[in-house]
This record gives C-alpha cells, sequence and structure tokens, in this order.
C-alpha cells in the first residue's frame, strides 16, 4: 500500500467543474533526500494552492522499491490555468531545486477527466481493462444508490430521464474527486503489480 502520512494526499477542495485538467507528476527520490523533498514539496503545494484554477492535488508515495517514487496529481479547472501555473516564476524556482532530491528524469503527463487515475505510473505496464472496469463499478454503484436514496423523494414526480440525471451528475463529481484518488490508492498495487506478480 503506497504511504502518503507525509504528504497531504488531498486538497479539500471539491472540484467546480468536469472539464478540468490534471498534471500527473511522477518522481524517484534518492533514500537520502526524502525529508528534503517533501519539505520542498510542502512548499511547492502552498504555492499551487494560490493560483487561480487550483482545484485539488493528491500524493501517491510507493516506498516498496529502491527508490521512493511519488506520484503527485495536480488538477487545475482548466488547460489556460495549468499553463499559467506552469509558466510561473514560482514553478520555475522550484524546479530548479528538484534534481538535488531525485533519481532520473521527471515524468510528466497531463490528463483529462477521469483518464488521470487510471493513468500508469512511470515504468509500470497499464492495469488490465477489466481491472479499470472494476474499479469503476465499485467506485459508482455505492455513489449510485446512496444518491438515489437521497434525491427520490424530490424528484419522484419529474420526467425518468431527469430524475436519472439528478444522480448521474453528482455522482460523477463525487467518483472523479475523492472517491476514485482514494480507490487508487488502497489498490495502487492490485492494479499495479510488481514484476512476476502477475495481473
Amino acid at each position: 500500500m503506497p504511504d502518503a502520512s507525509k504528504l497531504s494526499p488531498t486538497d479539500s477542495t471539491l472540484p467546480r467543474r468536469l472539464d478540468g485538467v490534471t498534471l500527473v507528476v511522477t518522481e524517484r527520490v534518492r533514500p537520502s533526500q526524502v525529508a528534503a523533498y517533501e519539505a520542498w514539496a510542502r512548499d511547492l503545494h502552498a504555492l499551487q494552492r494560490l493560483q487561480p484554477g487550483f482545484i485539488g492535488l493528491h500524493v501517491l508515495r510507493d516506498a516498496s522499491g529502491p527508490m521512493p517514487e511519488y506520484v503527485t496529481l495536480v488538477r487545475f479547472a482548466s488547460p489556460d490555468a495549468l499553463a499559467a501555473w506552469r509558466a510561473s516564476a514560482e514553478y520555475a524556482r522550484a524546479l530548479k531545486q528538484l534534481p538535488h532530491f531525485t533519481a532520473g528524469e521527471v515524468d510528466y503527463r497531463e490528463s483529462v477527466g477521469l483518464e488521470a487515475w487510471f493513468d500508469r505510473p512511470a515504468r509500470a505496464p497499464a492495469p488490465a481493462l477489466w481491472k479499470n472496469v472494476l474499479v469503476g463499478v465499485v467506485g459508482v454503484y455505492p455513489l449510485i444508490l446512496l444518491f438515489s436514496a437521497l434525491f427520490t423523494p424530490f424528484t419522484k414526480d419529474w420526467p425518468w430521464y431527469l430524475a436519472i440525471l439528478s444522480t448521474v451528475v453528482p455522482s460523477t463529481i463525487f467518483l472523479n474527486w475523492p472517491v476514485l484518488p482514494l480507490l487508487s490508492r488502497w489498490l495502487r498495487r492490485w492494479l499495479y503489480p510488481a514484476p512476476g506478480q502477475g495481473q
């Protein structure tokens, strides 16, 4: 199970839009630099929270290998908001310090919508399709049950398609954040087994 105890795994803010963009950053940190890297990351996350369009972030930490691996997902409301952050002087100054902590190249990906939560870590094969489907079902089914129970007293006289929509919208929002981030953290070893462990 990845450990996210030292870095705040999520921001408390729920996404305000469903068409946001997520920057997925994968870093392998030298063991001797873990404490310094985590202090640097906390300062960077504090700066990100001040940026216009910032929605939230999620950190996965896998210390099972010889080099601890950190996967950070930073979500912004739009590609323009993310581009503004990546072009900022604060981000440029922070990146100058990063090579002191990391081993090898840092992997950057931009993902839209839900795809970030199924984006594989660097050097790991993609999960089997049936695993992605199963995680999605495990995430969305309880949400549909919950919101159906909550909204049915208010929507029982609505047209059926509007009643379903009232359940779909909040289910999609909560699936996107925080349900899938939490599931991806809890099930990461199962989604991305170590070589030789099979699928």
